[in-house]
């Protein structure tokens, strides 16, 4: 688990500099849970607040003087998904990952082989619902395994008709 090692506050409006244990630097835009979660709303109000904020549990979370906080797992998520990535490599390095066919791939992201060939040449650029898809299986392989059964729920329901 990565493990925060400093944080400073972004000239951006409700971005974070992440400096993990690691060495790795990244942002995280907070603006979203920010706009969207009724506790981090708060700093919508209070900008100036958001500003007031340190690395706690020894690397594992990050607090607010106001009391709130939120985990480093969370905030890697956060930085992870809005890193710019290429589509070639996530897909390659996902499908590496899992020892997955181009096949599998097709059937866990629910595209064509012709379709998984493209993204992986460049040919089709990757679109956000896809590469979400992707980090999600990553991160929780279970959702992978749920895609991946013999055949297709959709499939299944053609063949029982």
């Amino acid at each position: 688990m990565k493990r925060l090692e400093n944080i400073t506050v972004s000239e951006q409006p409700f971005t974070l500099l992440l400096q993990w244990d690691s060495g790795v630097q990244q942002s995280a835009d907070l603006s979203g849970l920010i706009a969207l979660s009724r506790h981090f709303s708060v700093f919508t109000n209070d900008p100036a607040a958001f500003a007031k904020v340190r690395v706690i549990n020894w690397g594992h979370g990050i607090a607010w003087e106001n009391g709130l906080d939120f985990s480093a797992e969370n905030l890697a998520r956060i930085a992870d998904e809005q890193a710019e990535e290429d589509g070639r490599i996530l897909i390659e390095d996902f499908q590496k990952s899992f020892k997955l066919t181009n096949e599998q791939v097709g059937q866990a992201l629910g595209y064509r082989v012709s379709q998984i060939k493209n993204f992986k040449s460049g040919h089709t650029v990757m679109s956000p619902a896809v590469r979400i898809a992707i980090h999600t299986m990553k991160h929780d392989p279970t959702v992978l395994y749920a895609r991946m059964g013999s055949n297709t729920k959709a499939d299944r329901l053609k063949s029982s008709a």
